[in-house]
């Protein structure tokens, strides 16, 4: 009987004090059983892109992972730099997931269910990137002591709002500054060289930045949602 008592316990106190890691864990596990379920119900393969845009999600926080686990190898400028370039072409992947939104009517099964199944491959591909975005900026102070930690947040934050709109709109993949750079090349000239006719590129660029930013700063400090420093 102490067993049990000592074991339900246990698990009381992993319920109210849960580890980042585990809960983030199991966050994904609920979002892949949501959508094996749906291949069950409705024999379509259709939301399977949602495991691959949560995959493309998890590769810039699985980078951060690395860097901060090989202080040593990152003291070399050239393979710290080299692992930044392509955190930072991946990192517009973890937000990208929010606009699979668009598709929420075309599904063929319950709305509200498709809603809480993107949503959920959503959340969690928006809070890798934000734990990736923390160890970054971490890892850039650093190295750039003397830098405003927002000089590096805030511009990632936007080029994120790009990268989504490049991908969303554009169609264009991480992948294709190596597999297509010219094109893609062309497609962001126009973009900047003509700003007033892609005004919306640029309107959506900003309040995607804006939100990214804002999301980031609620979640940055676990304090603030915690209420230990809620003030009136």
């Amino acid at each position: 009987m102490k067993r049990v008592n000592a074991i339900f316990r246990k698990l009381v106190w992993m319920i109210e004090n849960p580890g980042l890691l585990p809960v983030l864990c199991v966050s994904v596990l609920f979002s892949l059983a949501m959508i094996l379920f749906r291949v069950y119900h409705t024999g379509s393969m259709l939301r399977l892109s949602l495991v691959w845009n949560l995959f493309l999600a998890l590769v810039p926080f699985a980078i951060t992972i690395w860097m901060e686990r090989h202080p040593v190898e990152m003291r070399h400028r050239l393979k710290w730099y080299s692992c930044f370039v392509v955190w930072l072409l991946f990192i517009p992947n973890a937000p990208y997931i929010l606009t699979d939104l668009f598709h929420l009517y075309d599904g063929g099964i319950s709305v509200w269910f498709e809603l809480i199944l993107i949503l959920s491959f959503g959340w969690n591909g928006l809070i890798m990137g934000y734990l990736s975005i923390r160890s970054m900026e971490r890892m850039w102070k650093q190295r750039y002591s003397r830098w405003p930690a927002w000089l590096f947040t805030f511009p990632v934050m936007f080029l994120c709002g790009m990268g989504v709109y490049i991908g969303r709109y554009l169609r264009w993949n991480s992948w294709d500054v190596l597999q297509d750079p010219i094109p893609l090349a062309k497609d962001l000239l126009v973009l900047v060289l003509h700003p007033w006719e892609n005004r919306s590129a640029w309107a959506f660029t900003l309040l995607m930045g804006i939100f990214l930013s804002l999301g980031y700063m609620t979640t940055r400090n676990p304090n603030v949602l915690s209420g230990r420093r809620y003030r009136l």
